[in-house]
């Protein structure tokens, strides 16, 4: 009886290390160590969130770049970004496109960028 209690209680014990093991591993390749991010929230000139926005971050060493799209609350995230200088734009149907030239992303940081658009005509 006693020899069944510990064989047990080794399973359970084995089962649970696997399992921490597991979860490791998945939690390890989420994230990297070397890459940053940019988030922020865009507004109308009164506060409100502007939904559907589209933000573009442009690496200014690489050119490349990513597109988003603000959520209802307005927040965007751009994640996995390589470190470097970043450049900013942002557009939305009946807002002047606006644009911030310089964001720097560092290496496990996430840097904060709000912004606020101006009411204009759609063709602007």
């Amino acid at each position: 009886m006693n020899l069944r209690f510990v064989r047990q209680v080794l399973t359970v014990a084995a089962l649970a290390c696997l399992a921490m093991l597991f979860l490791c591993v998945s939690m390890a390749n989420a994230q990297t160590a070397g890459t940053g991010a940019i988030t922020g929230t865009v507004t109308d000139p009164s506060g409100g969130a502007v939904a559907n926005a589209t933000v573009t971050a442009t690496n200014t060493g690489t050119n490349q770049s990513r597109d988003e799209k603000t959520g209802p609350d307005g927040v965007y995230k751009f994640s996995l970004l390589v470190p470097g200088v970043y450049s900013l734009k942002f557009g939305a149907t009946g807002f002047k496109s606006a644009e911030v030239p310089s964001v720097t992303v560092n290496v496990t940081e996430t840097s904060t960028v709000n912004q606020v658009m101006q009411v204009g005509a759609v063709t602007e």
